[in-house]
């Protein structure tokens, strides 16, 4: 059979639309995988509680890591109610000999009242200090060599803060929250017990605090 010129014209535009008809399915299959992606990820981020800062160290990781956090990592009171905040470190399984924690507060929704030592892991205080001006508070405590070790996810007390609720807040973000830059003595930082003073301190976590 003699095929004529207009079928050629006609199979090529043909082709080029199955052509851009499976291009389009393939861009469909990618962003539907994508999205797919990203909406387990979001769902494994919104109901994984487990966070490095309680984790269960049963062997200290190779490379010595430590943690500062908060407790209660979120909390609701009203106003004129007073509450408390601790401090808490988390050494991975690893000697540290010092230990400092430099906090920001709301000091428009919040008062820091004082800073309570009593049964820290340290037992020498080189700063405790409350700038009400600023929202500031200093705490450096440290412990002569062998240092102090938290081990198994045994995370324990560095110091208490006292806290007065003075004015309605509803946080979207930490309004109690450490100063941290990872790998600067200059803000909070843990100290190895490696006679080098090297600083340790992987990540920190502040507090959410409500007030009706």
């Amino acid at each position: 059979m003699t095929q004529k010129p207009g079928d050629n014209t006609t199979v090529g535009i043909l082709n080029k639309k199955i052509s851009h008809l499976r291009s389009a399915v393939y861009i469909f299959v990618a962003i539907s995988i994508l999205m797919t992606c990203l909406a387990l990820f979001w769902i494994y981020n919104a109901y994984n509680t487990e966070t490095p800062f309680e984790t269960y160290y049963s062997v200290a990781p190779q490379k010595p890591i430590a943690y500062l956090y908060l407790s209660p990592q979120q909390g609701n009171y009203k106003a004129g109610d007073e509450f408390t905040v601790d401090v808490l470190i988390n050494t991975a399984g690893s000697n540290v000999v010092a230990s400092a924690a430099y906090l920001s507060y709301d000091k428009i929704k919040m008062e820091a009242l004082s800073i309570d030592v009593t049964g820290s892991v340290f037992n020498m205080t080189a700063e405790k200090e409350i700038d009400a001006n600023d929202g500031k508070i200093k705490i450096t405590l440290g412990k002569p060599t062998p240092g102090i070790v938290t081990f198994n996810g045994n995370n324990v007390k560095m110091a208490t803060i006292s806290f007065k609720a003075l004015d309605k807040t509803n946080p979207t973000v930490e309004n109690i929250s450490f100063d941290f830059t990872k790998g600067s003595s200059l803000y909070s930082a843990i100290f190895l017990d490696d006679k080098k003073g090297t600083n340790i301190l992987e990540a920190t976590r502040g507090s959410k605090i409500f007030i009706n």
